[in-house]
């Protein structure tokens, strides 16, 4: 009896320990900084899906990834496909993946912003066979099924930042110009401005002018919906995306110094971690307690039995 009870305590013990210990995600997403580096990183969306490493997917998407930054120098823009390699449906060996620039990066600046993305593959989204990396002004994306000319407007990532005063009717104005002029601007990228207020509007390269206009339609109309009260903003479509700064200096400047939402979200992010950890330290030694103060009490019990026979 002694022994099965202790055994059934123990495993309990164990399980908690794992439980709070070995947390999961298959997501990697980042506010961003308040550095308006044309490379800083903003999100990853992750497959929980992996290839095998040493695979032919691997070797064929290394050489993809490479061969997207080297077509930097002649665009803004390209897509590939890596078809070397024989695959099989449980491990596929092609990879289709694209990069894109904002429209206002010189050839050096979109080449350095894109080779910082795929630098950051490996160890955002170990082994994924789909990715979809953002960085301030660029963004790379591959995957294991063509996903080019597909229209996609799901939601990757939105914030707002501080609201502004009900009595700041000019800002609000401004504001409200800038999103006009997204939404009635024509090609896949759109910029306007008035005053202090900038906004930037981009479709991804493969994408046709119909659907282009359909998916920035979407993300200007949450942003000016959601975001349109606010010190700066921002919505990412999967195939689009629609932001816009207060006080900023330049259209492709994330939301930032007015962005309070950035410092708040980042400090109430390291307070919950710690939180959490301390909690779970705190839940790990009263178990462990509980189960010694159970042992010693099972091992005084079948002593005196023994004394007692």
């Amino acid at each position: 009896m002694l022994k099965t009870t202790t055994t059934a305590t123990f495993l309990c013990f164990v399980l908690a320990t794992v439980v709070l210990m070995n947390p999961t995600s298959s997501t990697a997403t980042y506010s961003p900084t308040s550095s308006a580096s044309t490379d800083t990183f903003i999100f990853a969306k992750c497959s929980p899906e992996k290839f095998s490493p040493g695979s032919a997917y691997e070797t064929n998407l290394n050489s993809l990834l490479s061969s997207l930054v080297s077509s930097t120098v002649a665009s803004r823009y390209n897509n590939l496909t890596v078809p070397s390699g024989t695959g099989t449906k449980s491990e596929p060996a092609v990879v289709y993946g694209l990069f894109q620039c904002s429209v206002d990066l010189d050839a050096t600046s979109c080449s350095s912003c894109v080779s910082r993305a795929t630098a950051l593959v490996g160890n955002t989204c170990p082994n994924s066979y789909s990715v979809f990396l953002e960085m301030q002004s660029c963004l790379v994306r591959f995957d294991k099924s063509s996903f080019f000319g597909v229209q996609d407007k799901t939601e990757m990532l939105k914030k707002c930042g501080q609201p502004m005063g009900n009595n700041d009717q000019d800002a609000l104005t401004r504001v409200s110009d800038v999103m006009g002029s997204l939404s009635s601007g024509s090609g896949s990228d759109r910029s306007g401005g008035n005053g202090d207020v900038r906004g930037m509007a981009q479709c991804m390269g493969d994408l046709s002018p119909a659907q282009c206009q359909d998916c920035l339609t979407d993300a200007i109309g949450r942003l000016s919906s959601d975001c349109g009260m606010s010190q700066g903003g921002y919505v990412y479509l999967s195939k689009c995306y629609a932001r816009f700064s207060y006080g900023g200096s330049h259209a492709r400047q994330t939301p930032n110094s007015n962005f309070g939402g950035d410092k708040d979200d980042k400090n109430n992010d390291g307070i919950g971690k710690t939180l959490a950890i301390i909690i779970g330290i705190i839940t790990l030694v009263i178990l462990l307690v509980v189960f010694l103060a159970f042992l010693g009490k099972q091992l005084r019990k079948l002593q005196d039995e023994k004394c007692c026979k």
